[in-house]
């Protein structure tokens, strides 16, 4: 997986959850910070999002994109990166 099909399936996965809990779905690039610059973005939504792209990849149950960067909340490029290096460590493996 590519760092850009990353981003897309991250900015995709947020844009459905805020859609199903009736938010605004804000333009979102690979500096947005889900839970700083998206609107009502919470610790729920990033399960709920967490769940889709899991379920999409097939990844374990205990990755988690969004565990905090020691500097803070995460950008979307951050979590794009982390799903991009698991996907392709995966494939190693496999």
């Amino acid at each position: 997986m590519s760092r850009d099909e990353a981003l897309q399936m991250v900015c995709h996965a947020i844009a459905q959850i805020q859609e199903q809990s009736g938010r605004k779905v804000d333009v979102l690039n690979e500096h947005s910070r889900p839970f700083v610059d998206v609107d009502g973005f919470d610790s729920l939504n990033g399960e709920e999002v967490t769940a889709l792209l899991l379920e999409d990849l097939s990844f374990g149950p205990d990755f988690n994109p969004f565990t905090p960067a020691d500097d803070g909340d995460l950008t979307i490029g951050e979590i794009a990166d982390r799903l991009a290096a698991n996907a392709t460590a995966k494939q190693e493996v496999v």
